[in-house]
């Protein structure tokens, strides 16, 4: 075979293999491209409520809102303003009513994250001073029965009150840690 067939054979076979080559692309280029995936919700509940039993079979806390929803591939679910109503050991007097513009519970459902702005409440019927909180995404940690936050916080009670920056309320004591930057003003009762 003379350079001459070489040169031909081989400019033959570039342009078979770039011809390919377009053809690879041009097919690949009219597919349908794939469906993106989907956003709804693959869990809907509405006016959602939960009682978690302590051993004894009585009332722990209810979580409480009026929807809930899980989003693909996302590792937790979402609850549109949840409520938390924490209960004394007997499980008859609520202790503590949390509640927050939105939520989040953990996929392990170990913690819940309240978002946006978060009340936390003590009535006069736990037959403790009642107090009422005020702060911004709090972190519930279920089982250690605690609340914090590193927002500030503003916490109210029949003799005072008191400003902080962080927080962290042991829900099943009557104790509430201010972290920093605390101020306050007391007012003793009247005798």
């Amino acid at each position: 075979m003379t350079a001459r067939g070489i040169l031909s054979l081989t400019g033959l076979a570039v342009l078979a293999g770039l011809s390919y080559g377009l053809l690879r692309w041009v097919e690949s280029s009219l597919r349908e491209p794939a469906p993106a995936e989907s956003q709804a919700p693959v869990l809907t509940v509405e006016r959602f409520r939960a009682v978690r039993l302590n051993i004894a079979g009585m009332r722990e806390y209810v979580v409480e809102a009026p929807r809930l929803w899980q989003l693909p591939g996302q590792g937790g679910i979402e609850i549109e303003r949840p409520t938390l109503d924490w209960y004394q050991p007997n499980g008859r007097i609520r202790e503590w009513r949390l509640q927050a513009d939105q939520g989040w519970i953990a996929a392990d459902n170990q913690s819940v994250r309240l978002d946006g702005e978060v009340v936390m409440s003590r009535g006069a019927e736990s037959g403790k001073p009642p107090v009422t909180v005020t702060t911004r995404d709090v972190l519930v940690r279920l089982d250690e029965r605690q609340a914090e936050t590193t927002a500030p916080a503003r916490a109210v009670t029949p003799g005072g009150e008191l400003r902080a920056v962080g927080l962290r309320a042991f829900l099943d004591e009557e104790r509430l840690e201010l972290l920093s930057e605390v101020r306050g003003v007391y007012e003793p009762p009247k005798r």
